[in-house]
């Protein structure tokens, strides 16, 4: 059985098989998911339990858009370290990117049911409750997390994007407040151009999607702000 904390590796590697793994994990690190996911494979090719390389395997695979395969290697981890927090954490984060936000609660309830203050997979919770469309009770969750991190900016910006998809002008208030204090990633700037589409405020849609979409990618997304606008009742 694994350990609560880091994987637990449970097939001996060779010589070749080591260097791969850690060819495997600094390809990871650098953002080169083909040469990870290749060097991770040809461990797994070795040593087909290896926790480690069906962890890296699946996070890769998942932070790459290919949610569906890598749930298939982190359900492979998890039942191998069933109460490793990793495994755990990383499987459901594949659930909510494989929209499966319900498969995803299962796994974030289980962790807290063992620690009530894993802040992270509170955090992660918050996600899947938005993804199925509790918007209310996700906000609940970042809440709880910035009271006890109140500089959490990844919490901060998941609360405003929630409060803007449940139709609040505090979301947008919240997520202009994070680029202009400087947390101004991508990530944080498209929210805050789907908060102002959201709101109707197409011209502040557009000028802060271009700051990393071309035109034909701003033009699709204004698109999308339009028909989404038609769900979302936003309130001044």
């Amino acid at each position: 059985m694994g350990s609560k904390s880091g994987p637990t590796a449970n097939a001996t590697l060779d010589d070749k098989a080591r260097v791969q793994l850690r060819l495997a994990r600094a390809a990871q690190e650098a953002g080169n998911t083909g040469s990870a996911v290749r060097f991770y494979r040809a461990v797994l090719d070795q040593a087909p339990g290896h926790v480690g390389a069906l962890l890296g395997l699946g996070e890769t695979l998942s932070e790459s858009g290919s949610a569906a395969d890598a749930v298939v290697e982190l359900q492979k981890a998890a039942a191998a370290v069933p109460d490793n927090v990793e495994v755990q954490t990383a499987l459901g984060r594949a659930l909510v990117r494989a929209n499966r936000p319900d498969d995803a609660l299962n796994r974030f309830d289980a962790l807290l049911r063992r620690n009530d203050d894993d802040l992270r997979a509170r955090l992660n919770r918050g996600v899947a409750l938005d993804l199925a469309g509790r918007h209310a009770e996700a906000q609940g969750e970042y809440r709880h997390v910035l009271k006890a991190e109140p500089n959490n900016a990844t919490a901060m910006a998941n609360l405003g994007l929630s409060l803007a998809l449940n139709g609040s002008a505090e979301g947008v208030a919240i997520l202009e407040g994070l680029v202009q204090g400087g947390v101004d990633s991508p990530r944080v700037r498209q929210n805050l151009a789907l908060a102002y589409g959201l709101k109707g405020d197409l011209e502040a849609a557009a000028r802060v999607a271009r700051l990393d979409l071309d035109d034909a990618n701003v033009r699709s997304n204004l698109a999308f702000y339009e028909t989404a606008r038609q769900f979302v009742a936003f309130k001044p």
